[in-house]
């Protein structure tokens, strides 16, 4: 007799993400670790252009100022290691800074930027304290406004991955006995404990950007998912212009992220009847009545808030 396979952290997002697959099929989503070594060689980026000329990436603007924030800490940090006569001058110049385009003339005060620069964001690691991954890398071009680029990107190497991905899997064991332990048990640290673990996984995942596209959704499916699992359900909704990914990517601290999105759940237990509910597997057993669901009008159920 076989032995049933544990599931593991993959094996959750998958679920997720063959349903973005069915949800559009002309995008593929594909686990960046999977595809061909000669193209991952020389590292695959995640590239994305916040602004491009006079084009405004708009559904990132609402973390223009916490990326901007972050740039000129690291102006300070670098000006104060390689340029530390100018300094005060750069200190001066970066308080009239209120936006990207501001940071241009910064740009000057030292030879080695004058054609722009890239700052690195870290991640810390809960696995092993005071251990940093990579985050991502954000790029500031040009000499005017309306003709800079300023994007973010990150890079999927097979170190890189290797990292988040040991991290992952240290969580979801932890997850996992957690998870067992909560079902014999009717404490609330418990599920607190469990919900904060599953908000942990997500950070990680939305910071390794393991897949070609559709990493927040995915992230946030399973984030509901596995709280429903637990015992919760998720009443709230994402504030707007907010994302998970992003939020995960600038937010420098894991317990931030966790206090942040819980705000945005406003979790509540299950109502008893969920658990009559049919199983999905079962309802919906082929394409065909996956892509029917998911053009389903769902407006009567889930009514916008006045």
């Amino acid at each position: 007799m076989q032995a049933m396979q544990q599931l593991q952290w993959r094996d959750m997002f998958d679920i997720a993400v063959k349903w973005r697959r069915i949800a559009d099929p002309d995008q593929p989503v594909l686990w960046l670790d999977q595809m061909p070594a000669r193209s991952l060689s020389r590292g695959f980026n995640n590239h994305i252009n916040l602004i491009r000329g006079q084009i405004i990436n708009i559904r990132y603007m609402e973390y223009f100022g916490s990326i901007l924030n972050f740039i000129k800490e690291r102006i300070l940090v670098y000006h104060g290691a390689y340029n530390p006569r100018g300094l005060q001058d750069v200190k001066q110049a970066l308080e009239n800074v209120n936006k990207v385009e501001d940071l241009l003339p910064i740009m000057k005060f030292n030879s080695k930027t004058r054609d722009g620069f890239t700052v690195n964001s870290k991640v810390p690691s809960t696995k092993d304290p005071g251990k940093e991954y990579d985050g991502f890398t954000i790029t500031i071009t040009g000499d005017r406004v309306g003709n800079m680029l300023f994007s973010v990107e990150t890079q999927t190497t097979e170190e890189r991955t290797q990292q988040y991905q040991s991290e992952i899997e240290a969580l979801y064991k932890d997850l996992t006995a957690k998870g067992k332990a909560l079902m014999l048990s009717s404490e609330l640290g418990d599920a607190d404990a469990v919900c904060n673990l599953i908000l942990s996984l997500v950070y990680y995942f939305c910071n390794l950007m393991p897949l070609s596209r559709g990493s927040s959704i995915v992230a946030y499916s399973v984030v509901m998912g596995a709280l429903m699992a637990s015992g919760k359900e998720v009443v709230g909704r994402i504030p707007s212009g907010k994302l998970v990914d992003f939020e995960a990517m600038t937010t420098p601290s894991l317990d931030r992220f966790s206090k942040t999105t819980k705000s945005w759940m406003n979790l509540k237990s299950l109502p008893s009847w969920y658990q009559n509910l049919p199983s999905v597997a079962e309802t919906f057993q082929f394409s065909r009545t996956m892509i029917e669901v998911l053009n389903t009008d769902s407006s009567t159920h889930c009514p916008k808030k006045s």
